[in-house]
């Protein structure tokens, strides 16, 4: 199966080359194909999911694993959104970003190309599948991708859609590739396979960011990982923060842009600490309080002392740490010592103590008044993302269509000679 890898991956780097080709058409008929097919298959989609998550739990894999590997049908009507909006963004490809004309008459032109072809190595999510082969589409990328083992099935599935698609307007027949195996070996191939694949994108925790990150000999993304704060300044609204905060840790607990630490300012801990608590806990989320805010809701069922290690972690789950501090710059300096700068917030009426944080603060994206969930691809307007990235060269936050491109210079003359 290795040897096959090798073979595939090499098919891939070849079809790429011609991708660039295809009509502006040929990539809406592909994605409006895989819109339709996934309309027309949605049961048979959560037959497959269903059996793969009954195995999940008979394994005794933890619930927000469970949650990551769920589909549903809100989960594929959200797919063919998202796939809708990607058909209509405008096509990048071959696009002129700026054009001059030379004294001498050269013709320079600074056009936008497909970075070659992508590799994603993912775990759990198999709405990646979908999410990830439309932007390839859209932006004329080829695509190698590798899912985890208990979510083989669906994936597979969904990349069986996908291919159908692809066949059926005419895109190269191997243009894209998804590992049907799981072997270990298989991720350490792809991660040597520089002269083939342009850029590796991992999307999960962050053991495997970091093994990415340690062994890809091509350039990869450092993204997915997410210790996220928000900060509540004295000069917030408390209503509009609770509700705030009760969104970014519990609309959907298991992913990188959900809540891990609240901040809060010392002049209205004891305003905001018990109604904050009282609402949290009615959803079940343990609290983590540090030694000034535990002093005030220590009596309340689900609520602990918090420990070092509380703050810096990402939970991708029902917790969550509290942290006081006395002023603005402290909040700004524990964000700096604990954060992965990839999503930060700050509730606040005062414009100036906003713009202060906004500025200062360094992450990929960056909130005023509003839930740090947003920091997502679809919600962005970019219809779908391979990734957030916490980088800060290439792309930064949400990556779509434009993140997996680069340019080259078209130059055209009528027989200059350099003197």
């Amino acid at each position: 199966m290795i040897d096959d890898l090798e073979k595939q991956i090499i098919n891939v780097k070849q079809s790429s080359r011609s991708l660039s080709l295809l009509s502006s058409q040929q990539r809406i008929n592909s994605i409006e194909l895989l819109s339709s097919k996934l309309l027309f298959n949605k049961q048979s989609i959560i037959e497959v999911n269903d059996d793969e998550l009954n195995l999940a739990t008979q394994k005794g894999l933890g619930s927000h694993i469970l949650d990551r590997m769920k589909i549903t049908e809100e989960t594929i009507d959200r797919m063919i959104e998202s796939l809708n909006t990607v058909k209509e963004l405008p096509d990048s490809v071959s696009e002129i970003i700026d054009s001059k004309v030379r004294d001498n008459g050269l013709i320079v032109n600074k056009v936008r190309v497909p970075l070659g072809v992508l590799g994603v190595i993912f775990e759990s999510r198999p709405n990646v599948v979908i999410e990830i082969a439309s932007l390839a589409i859209k932006s004329g990328n080829g695509l190698v991708m590798r899912g985890g083992s208990d979510c083989l099935k669906t994936n597979l599935f969904l990349f069986n859609l996908v291919k159908e698609s692809l066949n059926e307007s005419g895109f190269p027949e191997n243009s894209m590739y998804f590992l049907d195996f799981v072997d270990r070996d298989a991720v350490g191939l792809l991660l040597s396979m520089d002269k083939y694949i342009d850029l590796l994108i991992p999307r999960g925790s962050s053991s495997l960011v970091n093994l990415v990150n340690k062994n890809a000999k091509m350039p990869s993304i450092t993204g997915g990982v997410g210790v996220c704060h928000t900060y509540i300044d004295d000069k917030a609204d408390i209503d509009q923060a609770i509700n705030i905060i009760d969104n970014a840790k519990t609309q959907n607990p298991s992913v990188c842009n959900a809540l891990d630490t609240v901040i809060i300012h010392k002049n209205i801990l004891d305003e905001i600490i018990e109604p904050l608590t009282k609402v949290l806990r009615s959803k079940n989320v343990k609290i983590r309080a540090d030694i000034k805010s535990y002093e005030k809701i220590k009596k309340i069922p689900g609520v602990e002392l918090a420990s070092k290690k509380d703050f810096g972690e990402e939970f991708l789950d029902l917790k969550l740490s509290i942290k006081t501090v006395e002023n603005l710059e402290e909040a700004i300096d524990h964000i700096s010592d604990y954060g992965s700068k990839h999503s930060e917030a700050i509730i606040t009426n005062d414009n100036s103590n906003a713009k202060y944080f906004l500025d200062k603060v360094d992450s990929a994206a960056v909130f005023h008044n509003t839930s740090t969930r947003f920091n997502d691809g679809f919600e962005l307007g970019l219809g779908a993302e391979v990734a957030v990235s916490t980088d800060k060269l290439h792309a930064r936050g949400p990556m779509g269509i434009n993140d997996l491109m680069t340019y080259k210079w078209v130059v055209s003359g009528n027989g200059q000679l350099r003197s």
